[in-house]
């Protein structure tokens, strides 16, 4: 580990590349991607949710945001930006600014938008939007009832929204569907192939599977050990390596042949515990206060 110094606050940060191999890690630049949480509005009410303790309800500060992220520039801690809240496309007029303000900050910079998917035929509306590193649309099953059921709401994204996303698209390799591993519904091997093989349907090339952070009593309950599921993968698979970060995560990766013959890329993830040792990502609060991590550390306002 290794302690950085930001806006005059001290934070441990991690200064080691994730390895095969965890008792010989090799070192690295600190860089720490930054979070903009641009609403904390939601349309969803998850029994899961890791923010629900954390919202702020404020409305982004655009020059004060410009001022933060090209200090972290200035001190090259910054590797990147997701947007979140919240849910950000419920806002998509003030997404579509908050985009256009940090290109114009840095060009090339890497930018994520994570979200349920709701209104996300009106994403097509940015006209920059294949410029964008990712969208990461969270799909826990792949029932369009039973999705919604997880969600206790039926304003998500349903499969027929994200399959018509995914072909008016001109870069067809920025969508990533997340997916919750669940006691009581994505659970087990062959669970992760219906998934797999419907998120295949979509025309989505990736499908991301992680392990509920245990921070509230049902996803205590919920809980499953990634392990358990992809210790034991099938010929369907080709499994690529497993990577450790000391003791907080861990995450494997690979391909899966569907059923349907097509190729679908996997990316399974859990964190072992809640609380973290060091810093792991920077936030910019929708009240304009810069933490270190998700209701962490303050470090600027």
């Amino acid at each position: 580990m290794e302690t950085i110094r930001i806006f005059d606050q001290e934070l441990v940060v991690k200064d080691e590349l994730c390895t095969t191999n965890p008792l010989f890690p090799k070192k690295c630049m600190p860089q720490l991607r930054l979070y903009i949480k641009l609403t904390d509005n939601c349309n969803a009410h998850c029994q899961f949710c890791a923010n629900a303790n954390s919202c702020d309800y404020g409305s982004v500060d655009l020059d004060k945001l410009e001022y933060v992220i090209t200090y972290l520039l200035s001190i090259n801690v910054l590797k990147g930006i997701s947007i979140t809240g919240g849910e950000p496309l419920l806002e998509c007029h003030k997404l579509f600014e908050l985009l256009d303000f940090i290109y114009q900050i840095k060009p090339d910079m890497e930018v994520q938008i994570s979200t349920n998917g709701i209104n996300i035929i009106k994403l097509l509306d940015y006209p920059d939007i294949n410029h964008l590193e990712s969208i990461h649309i969270s799909r826990h099953h792949y029932s369009d009832e039973v999705n919604s059921q997880i969600f206790s709401s039926s304003f998500v994204a349903t499969a027929d929204d994200i399959s018509s996303f995914q072909e008016q698209l001109e870069n067809k390799r920025i969508v990533n569907i997340n997916t919750l591993v669940m006691r009581d519904y994505i659970s087990d091997l062959e669970e992760i192939k219906k998934m797999l093989d419907h998120v295949g349907e979509l025309g989505v090339y990736k499908n991301g599977f992680v392990s509920l952070m245990r921070c509230n009593s049902y996803s205590e309950e919920q809980f499953i050990n990634f392990n358990n599921i992809f210790s034991n993968l099938d010929e369907s698979f080709c499994k690529g390596p497993h990577f450790y970060c000391k003791d907080y995560c861990e995450c494997l990766d690979g391909f899966y042949y569907t059923k349907y013959h097509k190729i679908v890329e996997f990316y399974a993830r859990m964190v072992k515990e809640c609380a973290c040792p060091y810093t792991t990502q920077l936030v910019y609060t929708s009240d304009n206060q810069l933490t270190a991590g998700f209701g962490k550390k303050l470090i600027y306002k």
